[in-house]
C-alpha cells in the first residue's frame, strides 16, 4: 500500500526526533561517566577541601606529585574559602554527588555520619591501602564514631596562646611567666603588668577569650564537658562555673586590660590582629594559625600553654586540625583511600604541604619534616610535643547543632562585652538556648 506523502514526511519526523533523543541519552551517559573515568581512560578522583589561597597552592602542588606517582588517577580539585564550603557540600550531598575525598571538620563530623556520608575507612587500614603504623593513638582517634574510623587526621594541632617575647622585655615582663604552671590569677597579674610597661593605645591581652573553645577548657579543668555523652543537654549543672568565666573576662575588660570589642571587630583577619599590629603581646588561637600569624607578624613568636587550675584537671587536648574522609558517594573509594595514605605517608608531599594544616600524624614524617621548616613551624611542632604532657583525652565529637551553639555564644559573648547584659544574665540565657537547641537531639 502506497503511504500518502504527508503521512510519509510526518512518519520521517517522528523518526529523525526519536533518533536525537537516543543520541541525547547516550549524551548523558558519557558525561555520567565522565565522573569516574577521565577522558583519557584514567581514573577521575575528585577532592574537596576549603582553606586560603597558601593551602590551595600547596595542595595543588601535592596532588601533581600524588598524579605522577599514580599515573592512571587524574585528580580533579575542588577547593574554597570555609565560607560556603558546607552549602557547597551539602547541595552535592542532595544530589549524590559528593566528592570522592572530602575535607571533614570535627565539628561538622557527627552531622555527616549520622546521614550515613561517611565511609568507614578501617577496611583500607586493615588491608594496607593507608598506612597507620606511624600513628600513635593520640593523632588518629579523633576519627573514629561509633567504632568506625570515619575520618584521618590530616594534621594535629591544639589550642595555645602565641605571644611576642619582644613586647614583654618592652614591657619589663620576663616571658618566662608564662612557663607550664601559671595559673589563671597569674594570667591577671601578667596581664596587667603588660598594659601598664606598653603604655597608651596598647593592651595586655589582644581580647575576650569567651568562645566555646576557651569556655569548654575551663570546663574540662573542672572535669565536666560541653555537652552531655549523648548530645542532648550541656554537660555541665552548676552555672556558677559559666558566671565565674564570664566574670574573669568581663573584669579584664571593663579595666582595660583587654582590647575592648570596638577595637576586636576591625580585626578581619590574622593578619589584622593587634599581636601583628604590636598593640597587643598575647593572642588566643589554635596552634596550626602559627606560621601564618608569624609571617603576617614579620618577627619571631612563641607559643605557650592556657593557665592551670590549682587542683584541676588538664584541659588541653591534641586535636585533628582536619580531616580528610571518604564519602559514601564516592564513585572511586580505593583511589580515595590512596590520597589519604599519600598525604599521611608520603615525604616529598609533606615536604609541599609543609605542615600547613597542622602537625602530621605520622611520626616518621615529623623527624623528617622538622628540621626542614622555619622557626615557627618547629615552634608549632615544639608545642604539640608540650601539649602531649600537659593534655588529657579529646572530647567527644560534637552533636547535631553544635554550630547553632557556637553562633549563640558569639552573640552573648558581644552582648556581655557591650554591657549589655551581666555574667549572671548571660549564663543564664546561654543554658536556656543552648538546651532548648540539643533537646532537638532527643
Amino acid at each position: 500500500m502506497k503511504i500518502p506523502k504527508q503521512k510519509f514526511l510526518f512518519i520521517s519526523m517522528i523518526l529523525l526526533l526519536l533518533v536525537g533523543l537516543m543520541s541525547g541519552c547516550n549524551t548523558n551517559k558519557a558525561n555520567q561517566g565522565s565522573d569516574t573515568e577521565a577522558k583519557d581512560g584514567k581514573i577521575n578522583l575528585r577532592i574537596a577541601w576549603w582553606g586560603s589561597q597558601d593551602r590551595h597552592d600547596k595542595t595543588q602542588a601535592a596532588i601533581k606529585l600524588f598524579e605522577e606517582k599514580n599515573p592512571d588517577i587524574k585528580v580533579t580539585a575542588e577547593f574554597t574559602g570555609w565560607d560556603g564550603y558546607w552549602e557547597k557540600l551539602a547541595t552535592a550531598a542532595a544530589g549524590k554527588n559528593l566528592p570522592d575525598v572530602i575535607q571533614m571538620d570535627y565539628a561538622r563530623m557527627v552531622e555527616y555520619v549520622d546521614r550515613d556520608l561517611l565511609l568507614d575507612l578501617a577496611p583500607y587500614v586493615d588491608s594496607g591501602v593507608i598506612n597507620l603504623d606511624d600513628v600513635g593513638d593520640s593523632y588518629i582517634n579523633g576519627g573514629y564514631y561509633n567504632d568506625k574510623l570515619v575520618a584521618v587526621n590530616i594534621g594535629t594541632n591544639s589550642p595555645a596562646i602565641a605571644y611576642d617575647p619582644a613586647m614583654f622585655e618592652e614591657a619589663g615582663v620576663d616571658p618566662s611567666a608564662l612557663d607550664p604552671g601559671y595559673t589563671w590569677e597569674d594570667y591577671i597579674d601578667i596581664s596587667k603588668k603588660l598594659k601598664e610597661g606598653l603604655g597608651d593605645n596598647k593592651y595586655g591581652i589582644g581580647g575576650v577569650y569567651t568562645g566555646l573553645l576557651y569556655f569548654n577548657y575551663y570546663l574540662r579543668q573542672h572535669g565536666k564537658q560541653l555537652y552531655n555523652e549523648d548530645g542532648t543537654g550541656l554537660g555541665y549543672d552548676d552555672d556558677q562555673l559559666a558566671i565565674d568565666y564570664y566574670t574573669y573576662w568581663n573584669n579584664l575588660l571593663e579595666d582595660g586590660i583587654a582590647a575592648p570589642p570596638k577595637i576586636t571587630t576591625t580585626i578581619k583577619g590574622l593578619e589584622d590582629e593587634l599581636i601583628v599590629q604590636e598593640k597587643a603581646p598575647t593572642i588566643w588561637f589554635h596552634s596550626n594559625q602559627v606560621v601564618a600569624l608569624q609571617e603576617s607578624a614579620g618577627r619571631d613568636l612563641k607559643l605557650a600553654l592556657f593557665p592551670t587550675l590549682p587542683g584541676g584537671e588538664e584541659g588541653l587536648y591534641l586535636k585533628p586540625g582536619q580531616f580528610f574522609s571518604v564519602s559514601t558517594q564516592a564513585k572511586q573509594p580505593e583511589a580515595a583511600a590512596k590520597w589519604i595514605d599519600f598525604v599521611t605517608n608520603d615525604l616529598e608531599a609533606n615536604e609541599i604541604l609543609a605542615a600547613e594544616r597542622g602537625v602530621p600524624i605520622s611520626s616518621k614524617v615529623r623527624d623528617h619534616l622538622k628540621p626542614l621548616l622555619g622557626h615557627a613551624a618547629q615552634a608549632m611542632f615544639e608545642y604539640i610535643e608540650l601539649v602531649e604532657k600537659h593534655s588529657s583525652d579529646l572530647y567527644p565529637p560534637e552533636p547535631v547543632g553544635a554550630g547553632e551553639i557556637t553562633a549563640l555564644i558569639d552573640r552573648i559573648t558581644e552582648e556581655l562585652n557591650y554591657g549589655r547584659i551581666t555574667p549572671e544574665e548571660a549564663a543564664k540565657k546561654f543554658r536556656a538556648e543552648a538546651t532548648t537547641i540539643l533537646a532537638k537531639n532527643k
